[in-house]
């Protein structure tokens, strides 16, 4: 009798959360006020809870979910051999724990991902055609100067590489704290960014960093280039606010780390807004070259600096110890996972939505 209210209760909630998830798609504005005034509190809470913890509470969770898949895949045929007497018990109680721990599950990604994707996405409500190639050229060019310009005041190790000076975590609070001041939905508490421990495995997938809904942690990717990461920790402070599309959440990291006195903050974003534009330039020709003669502006500097990723021997001094997967396969899964999450989401355009960022950088020196 217990295991069937327990079955009845389970499904109950699994069709309100499914009534959740529709009536989200059905009502953005609801979901705007959503994540407007109830999500932070949210966050701030479990941000709170989770930030006790000196590691990765969600990374950690994600272990332990793996380690409890594997457990019950043998578990249940030696219950069913050896465990004749008390099988039917067994097994009513594993797949109630089971049973609980999905539903918990799904109830968190729906509260803390799912509906968020329902929110009114700012580029959809930019008109691109609005912008000539003419514009396009004219931002690329801010780009690559001001880049070029705080490439020479950041500091550089013996090779000649970025190494980042001013405290990470502090700086980028008050980041977020100066964002705030700019647009409300940014205010509010930020716990201290988490350095994944499981780094090689999320390099595989070449992830800068990582918001996990069930603990509401931002995480980065602690074996990256330096500059890499003042852009990165504002990115995922993004997500902590409810901001979950990723074009908007590269948006809101660069001018957050713009807001900056640091020249290595003002650096990581001007990087991440080169590598993340993406111009739309059409069968111009003459635009082409002119984009090309801009990029060919980029200092020695800040050439040395664009595009990369982790140091140049990390795969070969941690292939060995720490691959588990081949990398094409692990880096071919991810992409194909956020793919096919994205779009489930309500996201056409799959990954291709992260180039919207070139679209809201239009917007922010064009028009603010």
């Amino acid at each position: 009798m217990k295991q069937k209210r327990s079955l009845i209760a389970m499904l109950t909630i699994w069709l309100l959360l499914g009534l959740v998830n529709l009536l989200a798609r059905m009502f953005p504005a609801a979901v705007d006020l959503y994540i407007s005034k109830l999500f932070p509190l949210i966050s701030g809470l479990w941000s709170r809870i989770s930030g006790i913890f000196p590691f990765s509470v969600g990374e950690w969770m994600i272990v332990t979910g793996i380690a409890l898949v594997v457990i019950a895949i043998p578990s249940v045929p030696l219950v069913l051999i050896f465990g004749k007497s008390k099988r039917k018990t067994i097994l009513g109680i594993a797949g109630q724990c089971y049973g609980w721990i999905v539903t918990w599950v799904f109830c968190v990604l729906t509260f803390r991902f799912f509906i968020l994707y329902q929110g009114t996405q700012l580029s959809k409500t930019i008109d691109h055609t609005t912008y000539s190639n003419a514009d396009v050229l004219n931002v690329y060019q801010q780009l690559v100067d001001g880049a070029n310009a705080e490439a020479e005041l950041v500091a550089r190790d013996e090779n000649g590489y970025f190494i980042l000076s001013d405290d990470l975590m502090p700086e980028a609070k008050a980041c977020m704290a100066r964002l705030g001041e700019i647009y409300p939905q940014y205010r509010g508490f930020y716990p201290d960014a988490k350095p994944i421990h499981h780094a090689y495995f999320f390099s595989q997938q070449s992830l800068l960093g990582i918001y996990y809904p069930h603990s509401m942690e931002a995480n980065y990717n602690p074996v990256v280039y330096d500059h890499n990461l003042p852009v990165t920790v504002c990115h995922e402070f993004t997500h902590l606010k409810g901001n979950i599309f990723e074009d908007e959440a590269g948006y809101y990291a660069f001018l957050a780390c713009m807001t900056s006195e640091s020249h290595d903050f003002r650096y990581s974003a001007y990087i991440s807004a080169i590598e993340w534009f993406e111009p739309e330039l059409g069968d111009d020709e003459e635009a082409w070259e002119e984009f090309f003669r801009i990029e060919a502006k980029c200092s020695d500097q800040l050439c040395r600096d664009l595009y990369t990723f982790v140091p140049d021997d990390y795969w070969e001094t941690h292939q060995e110890a720490e691959e588990v997967i081949p990398t094409a396969i692990v880096s071919d899964a991810a992409n194909t996972v956020m793919d096919t999450s994205l779009k489930v989401n309500g996201v056409t355009e799959g990954v291709g939505s992260y180039s919207g960022m070139t679209l809201l950088l239009l917007h922010h020196y064009l028009d603010e």
